[in-house]
C-alpha cells in the first residue's frame, strides 16, 4: 500500500512540474537534441521534455555516432545540418540576406538547447583542414585562430552569428551581459547549448530530477573554494575569479570555505553537504573527489577549472566532469580541449548570474568569452540553483542554512553579523555559523579574529570529521599566513586528537608540508673504471 501510494505522490508531482513548466517562456524555446540510434538517448530526451513540459515536437533526433569525439566532416553532416533544417523547417527562426551575403538571423522562437547523452561531445582537430585567412589575419594570435578543434556545444552555440569560421575562437555578444535570453535578440545571445550527459542515463536521470527539487527547495549547503595562492603573473586571475566568487557568496548568505594554499584539498579533507564547489588545477580527479562516494547536496554546481577538464564527460575515473556528477553534483562546466585561461568559465561572473537568478545556460555563456571553441556545459540549460532564494514568498525550508543567510543578509555580510552568528550558534547549537564567521574574517585578513572564532567553533560538540575539518582549516590559515610555529602547535595537538587512520595521514601530510625533509646527500663520485 506504501509503495502505491508513494508511486501515486510521484506522479502527481511529475505532472504538476509538467503544468508549471509548461509556462515557463525558458521551456517554450527550447528544443531536446538526442541520438536517434540510441535508445537510451531517445528515453532521456522524452524524460527531460516530459519533466520540464517541453512539448513532444520539440524533441529532434539526429543520424549521429555515439561516440563521445568525432570528425568535423561527421559534426557538420549528422548534427549541425539537421539541426539548421530544422529551424528553417519549423519555422523556430526567421532569416534574411544582408547586404554583404551573409545570412542574419532576425527571430528566433529557439533560444535553448539541451543535449542528450549519446551526442558527441567534441570536434576533433582535423590537419587537413586549411586555416581561413580572417582568422589568422585577424587580431587573435596564431595558437588560437588556426586551432579548428571545438566542442559540439560551443559549435552549435554560434549558429545565430552571420558569418562563422572553422578555426579560431568567435566573440560571444553575450559575455558579462546582465539580462535575460529571451529580452535580447539573437544577434545579442549565442544559442544556449548545454548538455545532460554523465558516467551513466541514471546518473543523468537524477541530474534532472536533483536540480527541479533543488529549484522547488532551495539550494542548501557549504561553498568549497580550492584556490592556488597565486597573487601576480599571468595565473593569478584564476584566484582572483574563485575570490571574487567567494566574497560575493559570503555577502549573500553563502557560507564559505576557501584554501588557497598552493596544492588542492587533500584527500582526507573532510567535504560534506557540498552546494559549490570552485577550484583549480588538477589534471585529473584528486583530492577528497577521487573517493567514491557522495559529497554534493541534490543540486549542487562543481566545477574544477582544468585545460581539458572535461575531454570526457562519461568516465568516472578520468578528468573532472563525469567524477563530479558521480559524487552527486548536478551541474558541471569544462574545457574539451586545450582553451587557454582567459577563454574559460570567469566562476565570479557564474556565480553572479546564478544568484541573480538566471538559468544555468545563460550564466554560463555569460561568463565565458569565446563561442566555437572548447567550452561546455554539462547540466539542465533551464535550471535556476537560486530559484526559490529568488521567490518573493517566505522561505520555509532550509533550516540552519536560511537562518544564517537571513542573519548575513540583515546585517549586510558576515562579520557585520558576528553577534547574531554566534548567538544562532549558542541557539541551535551547531558550529557551523562559526565556522562560516571565522572563513570570512580569515577572508578579510582578521587571522586573530578568524582563529578564535574557529577555536571557539572546535570547542562546540562536533562530529569528529567536523572537528578534524576545523583543526585543519586553523592550521592552513596560519600556514598561509607565514605562522608555522603556531602551526606546528595545533598540528602536535592534532595529531594526539585524532588517531584514526585517516587524519593520521592527512595530518602526517601536512607535517611534511610544513617541515619538509633535507634533501638527500648528493651520492659519492664512483670510481673510473679500471683501464
Amino acid at each position: 500500500m506504501k509503495s502505491l501510494l508513494a508511486a501515486v505522490a510521484f506522479g502527481c508531482a511529475l505532472a504538476l512540474t509538467a503544468r508549471a513548466a509548461e509556462l515557463s517562456p525558458e521551456a517554450a524555446a527550447t528544443v531536446v537534441l538526442y541520438n536517434r540510434e540510441d535508445p537510451e538517448s531517445r528515453a532521456l530526451a522524452e524524460y527531460y521534455a516530459q519533466r520540464r513540459g517541453i512539448p513532444e515536437d520539440r524533441l529532434l533526433g539526429l543520424p549521429c555516432p555515439a561516440t563521445e569525439e568525432i570528425s568535423r566532416a561527421d559534426y557538420t553532416l549528422t548534427i549541425e545540418a539537421p539541426l539548421r533544417a530544422a529551424f528553417t523547417r519549423f519555422g523556430w527562426w526567421e532569416r534574411e540576406r544582408a547586404p554583404t551575403g551573409e545570412w542574419v538571423v532576425r527571430t528566433a522562437a529557439i533560444r535553448f538547447i539541451a543535449v542528450m547523452r549519446g551526442v558527441p561531445l567534441k570536434i576533433g582537430p582535423d590537419p587537413q583542414l586549411a586555416a581561413e585567412p580572417f582568422a589568422v589575419t585577424g587580431p587573435l594570435p596564431p595558437a588560437l585562430a588556426t586551432r579548428n578543434e571545438a566542442a559540439v556545444d560551443s559549435e552549435l552555440a554560434s549558429l545565430f552569428a552571420p558569418t562563422r569560421f572553422f578555426s579560431g575562437v568567435m566573440g560571444n555578444p553575450y559575455y558579462r551581459r546582465f539580462a535575460p535570453a529571451l529580452s535580447l535578440t539573437p544577434a545579442e545571445t549565442p544559442l544556449f547549448v548545454a548538455r545532460l550527459d554523465g558516467p551513466s542515463a541514471a546518473t543523468v536521470r537524477r541530474m534532472i530530477d536533483d536540480s527541479l527539487a533543488a529549484e522547488l527547495d532551495g539550494l542548501w549547503g557549504w561553498a568549497y573554494l580550492d584556490a592556488r595562492g597565486i597573487d601576480a603573473g599571468p595565473y593569478a586571475i584564476g584566484d582572483e575569479w574563485i575570490a571574487a566568487a567567494g566574497k560575493l557568496m559570503r555577502t549573500r548568505g553563502i557560507p564559505v570555505i576557501d584554501d588557497g594554499l598552493p596544492t588542492t584539498f587533500d584527500p582526507g579533507f573532510p567535504i560534506r553537504v557540498a552546494a559549490i564547489y570552485y577550484g583549480w588545477y588538477d589534471a585529473d580527479v584528486s583530492g577528497p573527489f577521487a573517493r567514491e562516494r557522495r559529497l554534493f547536496v541534490p543540486g549542487a554546481v562543481a566545477v574544477h577549472l582544468h585545460s581539458f577538464n572535461a575531454r570526457t564527460v562519461r568516465d568516472p575515473k578520468f578528468a573532472w566532469a563525469a567524477p563530479l556528477l558521480a559524487r552527486g553534483a548536478a551541474a558541471t562546466l569544462g574545457n574539451v580541449y586545450e582553451p587557454y585561461l582567459e577563454l574559460t568559465v570567469h566562476f565570479d561572473v557564474l556565480q553572479d548570474r546564478l544568484l541573480s537568478g538566471f538559468t544555468l545556460a545563460e550564466a554560463a555563456y555569460a561568463g565565458m568569452r569565446g563561442l566555437s571553441w572548447m567550452g561546455v556545459v554539462v547540466g539542465d540549460p533551464l535550471y535556476r540553483p537560486y530559484a526559490r532564494w529568488n521567490d518573493l514568498r517566505p522561505i520555509k525550508t532550509g533550516g540552519i542554512w536560511a537562518r544564517y543567510r537571513a542573519a548575513v543578509l540583515a546585517a549586510g555580510g558576515p562579520e557585520a553579523a558576528a553577534d547574531s552568528l554566534r548567538a544562532l550558534a549558542r541557539r541551535i547549537p551547531s558550529s557551523m555559523p562559526l565556522e562560516a564567521l571565522g572563513q570570512a574574517q580569515a577572508a578579510s585578513g582578521f587571522v586573530g579574529a578568524a582563529l578564535n572564532t574557529l577555536k571557539a567553533a572546535s570547542d562546540m560538540p562536533n562530529p569528529a570529521e567536523v572537528k578534524l575539518r576545523l583543526a585543519l582549516e586553523r592550521i592552513e590559515i596560519l600556514r598561509r599566513w607565514g605562522r608555522r610555529d603556531e602551526a606546528r602547535l595545533i598540528l602536535v595537538r592534532a595529531l594526539e586528537d585524532f588517531p584514526g587512520e585517516e587524519a593520521q595521514l592527512v595530518l602526517g601530510r601536512i607535517a611534511l608540508a610544513i617541515d619538509p625533509p633535507p634533501p638527500p646527500p648528493p651520492s659519492p663520485t664512483p670510481f673510473k673504471p679500471t683501464p
